[in-house]
């Protein structure tokens, strides 16, 4: 039998047993949207599209975002964790601010929209004023203006989805990187100093966190592209850049034109310009960078030439 012949015949098979089932009663659905699973989920695809160079999962992950950010965050900045059939409730944890965060970083580097990075740090602030331990560090699952428990506990263990702190210790380190803002970076040390015994222990039962521990010992990476996305030389020394597998880096990337909405957030980028009018990439290690330059394979061979040194 040809592949042709098979794939027809399984199709026949399960249009018959599909109308078999029909005349059952349908098990129940569960179509309620969670913050904390979109948040994963945008990452996913966000990835993906760069990856794939696929522009339909960029816009899913857009949708998705652009979702959550209107109908489940309050005017206070606060998150909700469940909406259905246009209803909002119950009070967002920990996975919801981080996994969302999470989904937002990785849209922003997909897309360069300036709005993805904005929001995700305006969560992260709601994060830290509201979850975060003052004393020892970490974060708690649920907020101060949550329900109040016998105890507020802070998880760690990543099973079937990562934990809010394992996802934070990496978002922290993204956005010391992003904004040049040290502060995120000893947060997320914070974290990793406060679980260390456990980690030390039993290290295959917090994967993300080893995750955001690879980050911080490095090498990792800042790129800084200035160009115009309409530029073909822009475009084609993005793709570079992500053709590559390095996932230990963060890329920003400057507009030559309305660059107000980018240098507001990260006001440093003022400082990045173009060469001769080229598209240009600044490859920055700890906040230090190399000569810059509008040729895509000095510019690859900087990033490789970082990770031997390290």
């Amino acid at each position: 039998m040809s592949e042709e012949e098979l794939t027809k015949a399984l199709g026949t098979i399960r249009s018959k047993l599909f109308d078999v089932r029909k005349k059952r009663i349908h098990p129940l659905k569960n179509d309620k949207i969670l913050t904390d699973w979109n948040g994963l989920m945008i990452a996913a695809f966000a990835k993906a599209a760069r990856v794939f160079d696929d522009e339909n999962y960029t816009q899913i992950a857009i949708k998705a975002a652009d979702f959550i950010l209107s109908e489940m965050t309050g005017k206070d900045g606060k998150l909700l964790h469940r909406y259905r059939e246009g209803e909002k409730s119950i009070t967002a944890n920990l996975d919801d601010y981080t996994f969302l965060i999470w989904g937002l970083l990785e849209l922003y580097e997909t897309t360069f929209n300036a709005k993805y990075l904005e929001k995700s740090l305006k969560l992260n602030e709601v994060t830290l004023k509201h979850f975060w331990d003052d004393k020892e560090g970490g974060f708690y699952f649920i907020p101060n203006y949550g329900e109040k428990l016998l105890i507020r506990e802070k998880q760690i263990y990543d099973g079937a989805t990562p934990s809010g702190n394992s996802a934070a210790v990496l978002n922290l380190l993204k956005l010391s990187r992003l904004t040049s803002n040290p502060d995120y970076e000893e947060k997320a040390n914070m974290i990793v100093q406060f679980f260390a015994k456990q980690l030390y222990k039993t290290p295959y039962a917090y994967t993300q966190l080893l995750m955001g521990l690879d980050f911080a010992l490095g090498p990792s990476f800042e790129v800084v592209i200035v160009g115009d996305l309409d530029e073909e030389d822009t475009n084609e020394m993005i793709s570079a850049l992500r053709e590559d597998y390095i996932p230990n880096k963060v890329v920003l990337f400057k507009p030559e034109k309305n660059e107000e909405e980018i240098t507001n957030i990260v006001e440093i980028l003022k400082e990045y310009k173009t060469i001769d009018g080229k598209s240009t990439a600044y490859v920055c290690q700890e906040f230090v960078c190399k000569k810059p330059t509008n040729d895509i394979q000095i510019m690859l061979n900087q990033l490789r030439e970082g990770e031997k040194e390290n």
